[in-house]
């Protein structure tokens, strides 16, 4: 992948962070710093979200467990945003 091309991942990434709400990010960023125990009670919280806040979770989630490298760029992004708002 290209720099420009990773540079358009990350701001799409970051967009779709800032899309969540503070509770969202909240969540999403306990799910990322937890261990495996602790995940799947926060699991079940994520359940309530049946919309695209949800989706954007999973997905997010997703990318993290399939790019581990990418979890500690997330909780990072999910700091930035927090701080800026």
């Amino acid at each position: 992948m290209s720099r420009d091309a990773d540079a358009d991942a990350d701001d799409d990434l970051r967009d779709v962070l800032a899309g969540l709400p503070p509770s969202g990010r909240d969540l999403l960023r306990r799910v990322l710093v937890s261990d495996h125990t602790d995940r799947d009670v926060i699991a079940k919280e994520l359940r309530r979200y049946r919309d695209q806040v949800g989706d954007d979770l999973a997905d997010t989630i997703d990318l993290c467990t399939l790019y581990p490298k990418t979890r500690g760029k997330v909780v990072r992004m999910l700091a930035e945003i927090d701080a800026g708002s």
